[in-house]
């Protein structure tokens, strides 16, 4: 039951009816346990699936140990798995890809570092303070609704996980687990990267399964926010995700630069780069097997969301006909 569950890729039509029906219901009955427990349900389960394996392999209950792992297949899957089917962003609102060129990403890339500057100075009098929780999901919402979500996710603060060395140690900024839909961020994130982080996992929990997409609406989130930090923390994250480019230190302020440094001197003393690349490799797969065909690279693409999805005046995107 397992495999099958992970080799029938359900219809477009099924996943959008699955994503705005059964999937919020799931969703809001797991928040109600979740949000109440102050760390990560998400290892416990975890836990409970390694203990349930190992017993049943000691045990040489062979058929013990493969009902185990369909059964969490089967969780994985019905759980939130089947978002990875669904209709792509873009095929729900206005999008042309002729909007998407080299002359279009400079000026996009020329908008992005203007905005940098301009923000660093306000942004960073609020250093240290916490994160505004709902002044983001005020902001994120629209995005997830406007992209087809006709529901509202339950979503609140990122938990405390066993899993944080491991993500220290990879550059991995965060992830929700699909048994649970915890979100969990690393704690080496630094202030300005949060909110950015925060809204991107919450747009996996809102039923949004590729990254490109978490990054377009977190993206769109941050840079649409009045606040300061999370406005900031939006344009680094789309400098960071646009096309390679060498920039000078006359391109941006001193605190921005300072900002970077910060950035650099993080991964070099936490990442370790074997680890890292192995990990990568690992999610490549990973991506691959669940109907992702260029992997992790489906990080980079937010660009060709960003560009080729009208926005309206209010900063959202338009829906398509």
């Amino acid at each position: 039951m397992g495999a099958a569950a992970l080799l029938w890729r359900p219809s477009i039509s099924f996943v959008e009816w699955y994503v705005n029906n059964p999937y919020p219901v799931w969703e809001h009955a797991l928040f109600a346990i979740t949000s109440r427990v102050p760390w990560s349900c998400g290892d416990l389960a975890v836990a409970a699936g390694i203990v349930l394996l190992a017993w049943r392999l000691l045990r040489r209950d062979w058929l013990g140990a493969v009902a185990a792992l369909a059964l969490y297949l089967v969780w994985f899957d019905a759980g939130w798995g089947w978002n990875y089917s669904r209709a792509p962003f873009e095929s729900r609102v206005d999008y042309d890809a002729s909007r998407v060129n080299h002359a279009a990403v400079e000026a996009l890339r020329k908008r992005a570092m203007t905005e940098i500057n301009r923000l660093a100075a306000p942004a960073h009098r609020h250093d240290g303070d916490p994160l505004d929780l709902s002044s983001l999901a005020s902001f994120w919402l629209p995005v997830v609704q406007a992209g087809g979500d006709t529901w509202t996710p339950a979503v609140g603060e990122p938990k405390p996980t066993l899993f944080d060395p491991f993500m220290n140690a990879t550059a991995t900024s965060g992830f929700i687990n699909p048994l649970t839909l915890n979100v969990q961020l690393a704690s080496d994130l630094l202030w300005f990267e949060r909110p950015f982080s925060l809204a991107h996992e919450w747009t996996h929990v809102a039923g949004y399964a590729r990254e490109d997409e978490a990054n377009y609406a977190a993206i769109l989130t941050c840079t649409r926010s009045t606040d300061p930090v999370q406005a900031y923390s939006g344009w680094i994250a789309l400098l960071e995700y646009l096309p390679p480019a060498q920039y000078k230190k006359s391109d941006f302020i001193p605190l921005v630069w300072q900002d970077f440094a910060a950035i650099r001197e993080r991964n070099a003393k936490r990442v370790n780069l074997s680890l890292s690349q192995l990990s990568w490799h690992t999610y490549n797969a990973y991506l691959k097997s669940n109907h992702v065909a260029n992997g992790v690279e489906n990080y980079n693409e937010v660009t060709r969301l960003y560009l080729g999805v009208r926005l309206g005046r209010d900063g959202l995107p338009v829906r398509g006909r």
